[in-house]
């Protein structure tokens, strides 16, 4: 959970900055995100907060249910903006808005739920979150989650984050890894092409 936070995070400061300069329309990097949002939050909604109510633990659930629905309010508000179904001259705010929403959930989450999570959840219950956070689930799937939750994070949190996924998604993410290196590589030092009114 708490990689999956962090790469929300950066995901939204990345689109903070896009979306100041911009021409609102919907990129594959506002997809992802949304997708990756929506996944985590009903992640969440559909294993973990059942787990609290059974267990009858002492959270106020109201706060961080509105914070939920904020974000989800909001996500969809910008999307709207760069569909062209909104003002697409309001993208910018509305994103700050969201930017501020997503940052008060997480906040919420980590000092409200996550302890209490940490303290009774049992490892069954977990891996139903984990499940549910890598729908659809395949090797594709997972070795693209696990770019994503490797992207910008630590040195130190990058073998714990591998771990999380069988062996065969590990690999899966190696092959892709190296592959988009070599992309990398190739694209580099191919000459610039220039225009036949320049020749």
């Amino acid at each position: 959970m708490d990689a999956v936070h962090d790469a929300l995070r950066r995901d939204t400061r990345r689109l903070l900055v896009w979306s100041r300069s911009c021409f609102p329309v919907t990129t594959p990097a506002w997809t992802d995100f949304q997708e990756r949002l929506r996944t985590h939050l009903a992640a969440e909604r559909t294993t973990l907060w059942p787990v609290l109510r059974r267990r009858k633990l002492p959270v106020d659930a109201g706060p961080v249910e509105r914070a939920r629905r904020r974000v989800t309010l909001l996500a969809v508000t910008v999307d709207d903006c760069l569909a062209g179904r909104g003002p697409a001259s309001r993208t910018a705010e509305y994103m700050t808005a969201l930017d501020e929403a997503l940052t008060a959930y997480l906040d919420a989450q980590k000092a409200l739920v996550l302890p209490l999570l940490e303290e009774h959840i049992t490892a069954g219950e977990w891996a139903d979150y984990d499940a549910a956070q890598r729908q659809p689930f395949g090797l594709a799937s997972g070795a693209a989650l696990c770019a994503w939750l490797l992207d910008e994070a630590p040195p130190e949190r990058r073998e714990a984050i591998r771990r999380l996924f069988p062996p065969g998604v590990r690999v899966a993410y190696r092959w892709w890894e190296r592959r988009r290196a070599r992309d990398v590589v190739a694209t580099a030092g191919q000459p610039r092409r220039t225009s036949k009114a320049r020749r």
